[in-house]
Formats: structure tokens, sequence, C-alpha cells
């Protein structure tokens, strides 16, 4: 408490009689976070602070040169004279240095450097030179140090995000800081094309307040493209099991009257279609009953996602510096080709799902007063989502229908016995509403303090219809409700001359989840009304604190006493992707605690090191996880609480160039996750106790190369290879106690990718070519749920203006 009223102290009475200070921006008036001033060419300068500001103090009357510098910028100087003057402004707008910006390392700059000094153990990627591959972003997000996501199989499969070991819905996933729950499965972070996103923000356990959600473990901000300049681009993507992509952002401003229109649409399709082997995969000779064992093509998986976003508003004007009203409509359309595990064939179970959104957008800096800045967003989508499963039919591996071992004769066909492949027959629909609104305000109360204050609301409503059930059953379908808000506040301080910063935070966490569900009484032609009512209060809080010790290294400190409620597809299930319901889920707390350091960036002769350490601690109880169930032919599965765990480790990144023209990166994750309760409700040791978190990978490693050169074929022309390796290591499936030496395990994978890209002269045409998994691995990233091999991808880029 001394410690934060000292800080109070010093920024409040940072003044001086002679003082010059400034803010160091863009060309088109972005911010420079970390940029260098310098004065009167000595040793003596400072760094320009989030905002892009800067200042000098303790100034005697005379002459001064100031000059700013920053990577990728023109360098910029200024004399000014102090005359007993108490304060001089003086601001830099930097020019683009179109040389340096041709080469890869040109990328950690404004908002990108902005986020990851903050205190907050984030890595920003940027995606500008990734939107001429053949690149899906949960691949770029895969290489990322700390990160794993874990696909149940190919395009459009279900995605289970993990950072530093907590995973699920315990990572939260935004879109230009809306949580995407609001935009509906069809238009997410499996479905945009690289394309469309400028950047994307990974937040490793603790979360500040403005992003506004219940986020526990990390979380994952998309930023798309926002491009205020006139601007057309498209690209088309072609490859292995059918795979098509196709992309298309647009936008244009009108100078004289601030009207600004920005489109942007995708299409992905494949019949996911590649080949799997294993245990799992065989067929039964029916006469014999003897097992062959096989690899086969996936004959039931493809897949069609839709999607299309576009605003019209008024931007840079004196009462909104942006004011947008917008529509987002996607839909999906996909075979199911197994259950749970691929024990469980499938051959005619679909689903599809639409989402139509609705959306408002303002924002303002110096809102009725100069120093308040507003962010205002609300929505309403309505999503509908279908389940088609009416044929009772067994089907194996090789897509053939399964005879009647009894009936050899008459061409009868094995059925299931529920009468459909998931479950019952189903011709489900399920409508969801979404109501969503945020507010965001953030006020300086000087260059050194300012306080920022959140509020979120999501309104969310669910009832299903099946005209398969008998009449007296479609009387007994539920509503679901659930209403969630969460409030955040931050007090923000930078102090000592720009090289400290800190956030206090405070969050407070409301849910009440509510079910309509109907009960036939005898004697009684109507249901009478059972209602479930659940109402959770909860507070969280956190601190996140930076110090740039020399101009090369800074530390980062941050913890949090984390909280996150359940998410509808927990509580509610989820036909589609065979989960069933656990309305009675508590929420899940964690203790998080982050030190990180980044040395660099080190410039020597014609290179340039980076390296980026972060160490991290999580206390987590009644984590909510998606049950591991022993039964292989299991259709369903279902989300719990499990007990407590304890986790710790360390990711690593190493940034390497050489001459502008190599790039490499080096990421590490190493942790230890455990199960820390001893003893059960009834006092019952546990037989796991302090075994490896079961079903878990805890070793990753990613090292990602690119080779940039230059006038290969024709002059002007810029040409980009690329190779990626990616190392998971074994993890087993359940407790490592538990079984023989014959347990099921998740083995060690090495996964190989490689592609070159061509640009030709003039930046209009870029042509890639990309090879995924070269050396055709097996690979897992769950269970028994094998993800696709060696795949060739052919795309074409195209800026149009």
């Amino acid at each position: 408490m001394v410690f934060t009223f000292n800080l109070l102290y010093i920024g409040l009475n940072a003044q001086a009689p002679s003082t010059i200070s400034g803010h160091i921006t863009s060309s088109n008036k972005e911010e420079l976070v970390g940029a260098t001033i310098i004065i009167n060419a000595s040793s003596d300068g400072t760094f320009s602070d989030i905002n892009g500001k800067y200042e000098f103090s303790k100034l005697k009357n005379g002459t001064y040169t100031l000059t700013a510098t920053y990577l990728g910028f023109l360098s910029q100087s200024k004399t000014i004279e102090i005359n007993n003057a108490s304060h001089v402004e003086l601001n830099f707008s930097l020019q683009e240095n179109s040389k340096e910006l041709e080469t890869v390392y040109i990328t950690e700059k404004t908002d990108k450097a902005r986020i990851e000094t903050k205190g907050f153990a984030v890595n920003a990627l940027d995606f500008r030179d990734l939107e001429v591959q053949s690149i899906q972003a949960t691949e770029v997000l895969d290489r990322t140090a700390g990160v794993r996501i874990r696909q149940s199989g190919g395009m459009g499969s279900r995605i289970n995000y993990n950072i530093n070991g907590l995973s699920g819905h315990a990572v939260r996933i935004f879109i230009d800081g809306i949580p995407a729950s609001n935009y509906g499965p069809s238009f997410s972070l499996s479905s945009i094309p690289a394309s469309m996103i400028k950047r994307i923000e990974v937040y490793k356990g603790v979360v500040p307040a403005d992003l506004g959600d219940d986020a526990l473990g990390g979380a994952i901000n998309i930023i798309l493209n926002t491009n205020a300049k006139n601007s057309l681009a498209a690209s088309y993507s072609f490859g292995s099991f059918n795979t098509h992509q196709a992309s298309i952002n647009g936008s244009y401003r009108d100078p004289s009257t601030g009207i600004t229109l920005t489109a942007s649409g995708f299409l992905n399709s494949t019949d996911n279609s590649y080949k799997v082997w294993g245990d799992q995969v065989y067929i039964t000779d029916i006469k014999t009953g003897n097992i062959e064992y096989i690899k086969a093509k996936r004959f039931h998986d493809d897949y069609l996602s839709r999607g299309l976003k576009a605003e019209i508003g008024i931007t840079n004007k004196s009462w909104a510096d942006q004011f947008h009203v917008g529509v987002i409509a996607s839909d999906l359309d996909r075979a199911i080709q197994h259950g749970a595990t691929m024990e469980s064939v499938y051959g005619s179970r679909r689903a599809t799902q639409n989402t139509v959104q609705v959306n408002s957008t303002y924002k303002k800096k110096g809102f009725l007063v100069k120093n308040l800045d507003i962010n205002l967003y609300g929505s309403f989508s309505k999503l509908e989502r279908n389940i088609i499963d009416t044929i009772p039919l067994k089907y194996n591996w090789k897509g053939e229908l399964t005879p009647d071992y009894w009936d050899l004769t008459d061409g009868e066909w094995l059925e299931h016995i529920t009468g459909a492949e998931g479950n019952r027959p189903s011709l489900s629909s399920t409508y969801e509403n979404v109501v969503s609104a945020r507010g965001n305000l953030t006020y300086r109360i000087n260059p050194y303090h300012r306080i920022v204050g959140n509020y979120t609301l999501s309104g969310f409503k669910r009832n299903t219809q099946d005209p398969l059930l008998e009449e007296n059953l479609r009387k007994l379908m539920d509503t679901r409700f659930l209403t969630k808000q969460i409030f955040g506040a931050a007090y923000e301080i930078t102090a000592f001359d720009n090289k400290f910063q800190s956030s206090l935070f405070l969050k407070y966490f409301n849910q009440d989840i509510e079910i309509a569900k109907p009960e036939l009484v005898q004697g009684e032609l109507d249901p009478i009304i059972n209602r479930f009512d659940k109402l959770v209060n909860e507070t969280g809080y956190g601190i996140a604190l930076s110090y740039q010790l020399t101009p090369t290294i800074q530390i980062m400190v941050s913890a949090e006493n984390a909280l996150r409620l359940p998410e509808t597809h927990e509580l509610f299930g989820n036909d589609i992707e065979n989960v069933e319901e656990s309305y009675i889920l508590k929420p899940e707390r964690s203790k998080n605690l982050n030190l990180g350091f980044n040395f660099g960036t080190f410039n020597f002769s014609q290179n340039t090191l980076k390296v980026n350490t972060n160490f991290f601690i999580r206390d987590t109880k009644d984590k909510i996880k998606l049950d591991v169930t022993t039964d292989q032919t299991a259709e369903v599965s279902s989300y719990i609480n499990d007990d407590s765990y304890f986790s710790s480790g360390v990711d690593v990144e190493v940034k390497y160039t050489h001459q502008e023209k190599l790039c490499t990166s080096l990421g590490t994750s190493i942790f230890n996750s455990r199960f820390n309760t001893e003893f059960d409700e009834n006092g019952v040791p546990y037989q796991w106790y302090k075994n490896r978190e079961r079903n878990a990978p805890f070793f990753t490693a990613n090292l990602n190369t690119r080779y940039y050169f230059s006038n290969f074929l024709q002059s002007d022309s810029k040409t980009t290879i690329n190779y990626n390796i990616g190392y998971v290591h074994a993890f087993y499936r359940d407790w490592s106690s538990l079984g023989g030496e014959g347990k099921d395990i998740i083995p060690s994978q090495l996964v190989n990718d490689i592609g070159i890209s061509y640009t030709f002269p003039k930046d209009k045409i870029t042509m890639s070519f990309d090879v995924k998994n070269i050396f055709n691995e097996q690979v897992f990233d769950n269970y028994a749920l094998q993800r696709p091999g060696r795949a060739f991808y052919v795309k074409m880029f195209y800026k149009i203006i």
C-alpha cells in the first residue's frame, strides 16, 4: 500500500518549472509507443509511453535539439528555445521508411509495442506477412510459445485452446474486443481467413479489465483489418482434400463527408477426405468375425462455411472518431464423420448453422471533456442450429453399409439400436438469441495516471424444436436463459520517465441461469413448468507491473485472483459436437502469477536478437473440462468440474534476424500441471493425487524460419521461403498411475511444413505454394481423433486497389 501511494505521489508531482513534452505519431496519426527521443545528441533520452507521449523536465533556459527515432520510420530532429517558459509542447510526426518496411522484423511497432510493454504476459502476432500464405489463424497461434491449439479433425472440427495448461473456455476468444460467442460458430477464429486479420493478441493467464470478460486462463483477441484508406483485395486458395478458400476485403472513405464503408467476405469448403489409420480404424469380416485394420479415407466429413461482414458509418469527425452500423451474416454446413472417438463411424449425420448479427460502434477521444475517451458497442444476434440424423444404418470405414450378420441373403443391413447414428432420430432445430452491450471509458487524470472502466452485458435465450419427437415429448422441450454481467475497473500509472507502468484492476461477475422445464403430471392435459434458477455473484482482482531496466531489458510481473463462469456450450450442451447438458457446473477459479523478462532488441553488425521469457504459476480449483470417457464407443460427452490442479512452467521465445533477409523464431513451453486434491468428499484418497494432468500436452516447441530475397526472375519482385517445425511430446490419455504398460497414449509428434511465396513487381499479385505435414506424420491432438496428413495448397493474393 505504501508503495502504491509513493507511485501516486511521484506521478502527481512529476512537474518542473521548465519542461518539453509532446507526442510521437506516425504520418497517419497513430501513436508510436517506445519511440526514442534524444536531447542535444547526448546520451540523455527517454521513450514515448503507451499514448505516444514523452517529456523532459527540469530544463534550464537555452536552445535544445530533440531527435525522435523509431524502428521502421525516418528519424526527425527539431530545435526549440526555452526562455523562462514553464512548458513547451513539441510534437513529432514520423514518416515510414519504405526501404526498412520491406524487411521482416519491422513488425513490432505502434499498437503491438503498446500491448507488449504494459506488464501483462502477452504476445501480439502481426498478420501482414501471412495474408498471402495458405495458412489458418489457428496454425499461427499454435506456433506461439505457451499456446497449444487442439483440433478434433480437419477444417471445421471442434477446437480447444490451451494457454499455459489452462484450456477450453478458460481461454476466452474476442473479436475486436467483443466476446466471439456473440458472432456464432460460423464466424470464428477457425473460419476467418488470415487476410481479414490485422493482428492477434494472446494474453497468458492475467487478462486486463478492459477486455471485459471472465477469462481465467488467458485471452485471444482477434483484431480485424479496419483500413480507412480506399482499398480492395481478394484471395483464392485450392489444395488437398478438395479444399477451397476465398476471401475479399475492401474499404472506401469519402474525405469530404467522412462516410466510410468497409466490407469483407470469405468462403471455406473442403471434403476433409484425408486418410486415417490406427486401433480404431478397421473393418470386421461378417463371416469370421476377424478384424482387419486398414488405412481409410474419411468419406463423410465435408465442410462449408461462408461469411459476410459489412459496416457503414462516419470516421474522423468532431463528434465521433468512429460511428459505425454493421451486419454480420455467416453459415456453415458440415457432415459428421464419427462420435466422440473414431470407433463409431457415421455416414449420414449432418449439422447446419447460420447466424445474423446487427451491431453498432461509437468511439470518441475527448468525449465531453478533453481527457475522457469512450468506446461503446451493442449487438443483437440470431443463431439457428440444425441436426439431421434420421438414418439408423451402420457404416464401416470403407464407407460401406454393414450387412446384418444373421441375414446375409436378403440385403438387410445392421442398424443402430437407438434408431439413428448420434442418438435418437432427430431433425432438431435450436434457436438462440444473444443481446450484447459493452461500454468502455478511459479518463486521463494527467500524463501519468488514468482510470479505465468497462461494463459488459450478455443476454442469452435458447429453445429447441424437433418434429420427430412425439407430441407429448415436444411439449417438454425446455427454454434456457442466461444473463451475464461483468464490471471491470483499472487504475494505471506511468512513472520514472515512462520506464515504469502499472495496472491495478478489479472485476465483478454476475450470472443468472434460468431453465423453464415442462413436466407432464398425471391427470393434467398440459405440462406444468418447473423453473431452475441459479444466481452467481463473484469478484476478481489483479495487478500488472513492468519496468524498463535498460533500453534492452524489461521486467514484467502480473498476478490475478481470477474466475470464469460456465459458458452456454458447457451448461446447455451442443448437439452438433455431441456434448450433453450439465446445469450444475460451478465457476472455475484460479490464482495466476507471471514473471517475465524481455531482452532486446540487440543489434550487432547486421544481426538482431530478441529473447522473451515468461515464468508462470497457476493454482486452479473446480476446473471445467470435457470429461474423459473410458468407453471408446461413447457417442456423447459432457463437461464436469474437476478438482484442483497446481501448474508451473516457463515459455521462451527467441527471435533472430540476419542481414534483413533471414528471420528465425524459436518458441518452447514446458509446464507441469498436477492433480492437487488428496482426498475426495468422503475422505477416500485419490489414487492419482500429484499425477500429471491427464489428456493434456506438457512440452511443446516450434521453430519457424523465413528467408526473403528480391529480384528473382523479375526486378522489383519479392520471394519468401518459410519452413516450420512443430513438436509435441507424448502424453497419457488418462492418469499415469492407472493401468499398465499398454495404457492409452497420445504419441510424440514432429510436423514439418514448407512454403514459398512470390510477389510480382508493383506488389499487386502474390502467388504462394505450401506443403503441410511434409512427411505425412500421423497427427493427434486428442486421443483417437486423427488430424490431416500431407497436404498441398496453392494461393493467389491480388491487391486490386
